[in-house]
């Protein structure tokens, strides 16, 4: 049984611990963000209800981890159609980069378009619809963005698993995974994560998901020798990489 932290004080014994899934109520979270003095102020459009999206407690989420560690990099694979992409740049400082990572046309042009029904019926067949809206649609989110803000953006189109992070990247301090859900590629992409972060928190999308039970299998294992939060109510978990709270 997952251990419950309902407290900022609560989650900063937790990190003392060698291993193992804690979840976390985001009073925590955001107790922990009164008592380093952030900002309470966002800014968020309404969350999307296609598949593919994210719920407005993992906003939230994402905000507070991002306000927490202050990042001077981003690095996000799997930008499906721009809106945490968007998320991250709107409530960064300018001084913080984002680079958003995808798969390129060409690696899913061969991919039939199918209907959200059938997206829902199995964990490959959602991430190939995703793959597809993705190519079709591309990065809608972001079409409106600012001059300003599009200077701090690179968007990467390759697969995340051929990356060599350190020699594209060198460093991050915020890397938010959820591209491909199969167990290979989390596991890639999480090993690719941990080999830049040096300081900072890695976070994970899809944990718990009723689809992509692979993501939850594989931090189930990983977990054995880090420690992990699941935030309550949401499909984020996060590793805090020589963060002191």
């Amino acid at each position: 049984m997952q251990k419950l932290i309902e407290s900022a004080a609560a989650l900063r014994s937790a990190l003392a611990a060698k291993s193992g899934i804690y979840e976390l109520k985001l009073r925590a979270l955001l107790e922990l963000a009164d008592e380093l003095n952030i900002a309470k102020e966002y800014t968020a459009s309404l969350p999307p209800i296609e598949i593919g999206s994210i719920t407005l407690v993992d906003q939230v989420v994402l905000v507070l981890l991002a306000k927490i560690v202050k990042p001077r990099k981003i690095i996000e694979i799997g930008t499906y159609k721009g809106f945490t992409t968007r998320l991250f740049i709107e409530n960064t400082p300018e001084d913080c980069d984002v680079v958003s990572i995808d798969l390129p046309k060409g690696l899913t042009a061969h991919l039939a378009e199918t209907d959200e029904r059938s997206a829902l019926s199995s964990a490959e067949q959602n991430d190939d619809y995703l793959r597809k809206r993705q190519e079709i649609d591309g990065e809608a989110y972001l079409a409106s963005i600012t001059e300003a803000q599009r200077k701090r953006l690179t968007l990467v189109k390759e697969d995340s698993t051929t990356i060599d992070f350190n020699e594209a990247f060198q460093s991050a301090e915020m890397i938010f995974i959820d591209g491909g859900h199969e167990h290979q590629i989390v596991q890639s992409d999480t090993e690719n994560a941990f080999g830049i972060v040096k300081r900072g928190v890695i976070v994970w999308h899809d944990y718990n998901s009723k689809i992509h039970g692979d993501v939850t299998e594989y931090l189930a294992e990983f977990s054995k020798s880090q420690v992990v939060f699941h935030v309550a109510n949401s499909l984020v978990a996060f590793a805090l990489v020589n963060i002191e709270l």
